[in-house]
């Protein structure tokens, strides 16, 4: 047996030797959905840490019980192909694309036994963004992670599965009409979230506000844009993930352009931004930059 039916095989024993239903171990669902729980079970997938100690905590037993004498570590080496997936950016160039479709499909080769719900979760959300900016043809992020997309209304603080998700959902927004009221509600409690001491999160939490305010940018919705870029701009400043601040310059010069008819602060934004381009040795963003600013005729 692998690790993974092993662990879920002792889950369930214990579960049932309590009387507990998967419903009753997973409550209101917020820590672990029965659906998560089934699929531990049954061994198609690798338990958290996080979701271990809660069903430990839920059945009054121990985290050894629960892992009957295996590990559940991760590879270092899967969390150096991690960080670049989530920290250089595409700037919708086909070959930076091309590279970390292929990134994904490569951390699926070698690490799929060993990486826990969450992390295959997040892969996935991951390998449907990136495949939805290369195509435009991936199904509604609604539809196809329903019940996930669901517990974004029901929580306060979102982990990083959970702002991936909306990234996701914004990103398919951008080229269609949307339910502003959906949005609205997401944007809200995406604005709430807080910096962590996971890096990965912060990037994410960006990476939303990006996506975010590039439904409204692509809508011509302008005014809606400073409030995004104004909460990009403090969290860039408390996280230094300065590859950010390009974005958050952008919406600025296209709140200040279509919506205080300020050209020349619109202008210094984008001066800023091919200047930060040319420091981070980007030619792909300078080249966007100077297209955009064309566009704009400024």
């Amino acid at each position: 047996m692998s690790v993974k039916e092993i662990i879920g095989k002792k889950i369930r024993e214990e579960r049932e030797k309590r009387g507990f239903s998967r419903e009753r171990l997973c409550g209101d669902e917020e820590e672990l959905t029965v659906r998560q729980l089934a699929r531990i079970e049954l061994g198609q997938s690798l338990p958290s840490l996080i979701k271990l100690e809660y069903i430990a905590q839920v059945l009054d037993t121990d985290l050894a019980t629960l892992l009957a004498g295996e590990s559940i570590s991760i590879p270092d080496e899967y969390f150096t192909m991690k960080y670049q997936l989530f920290k250089f950016p595409t700037y919708g160039d086909e070959e930076r694309l091309a590279k970390k479709i292929q990134m994904v499909e490569d951390i699926y080769e070698k690490y799929f036994d060993y990486l826990p719900e969450e992390e295959l979760y997040m892969l996935e959300l991951v390998d449907n963004t990136l495949d939805y900016r290369s195509t435009g043809k991936t199904a509604a992020a609604e539809e196809v992670f329903e019940d996930f997309f669901k517990q974004l209304f029901l929580k306060k603080y979102y982990t990083i599965n959970d702002l991936l998700l909306i990234s996701y959902y914004a990103l398919q927004c951008q080229n269609k009409d949307y339910d502003r009221n959906l949005l609205k509600s997401l944007e809200i409690k995406v604005l709430e979230q807080e910096i962590s001491g996971d890096e990965f999160y912060n990037a994410e939490l960006l990476g939303t506000l990006t996506a975010i305010a590039g439904v409204y940018l692509d809508h011509a919705e302008y005014s809606h844009i400073k409030r995004l870029s104004d909460r990009m701009h403090i969290l860039i400043a408390e996280t230094q993930i300065h590859s950010a601040k390009p974005a958050a310059l952008i919406y600025d010069a296209k709140y200040y352009l279509y919506v205080e008819h300020d050209v020349e602060k619109a202008r210094k934004c984008y001066d800023l931004v091919i200047l930060l381009a040319q420091n981070f040795g980007d030619p792909v963003l300078e080249a966007n930059t100077l297209m955009e600013r064309e566009k704009d005729s400024i």
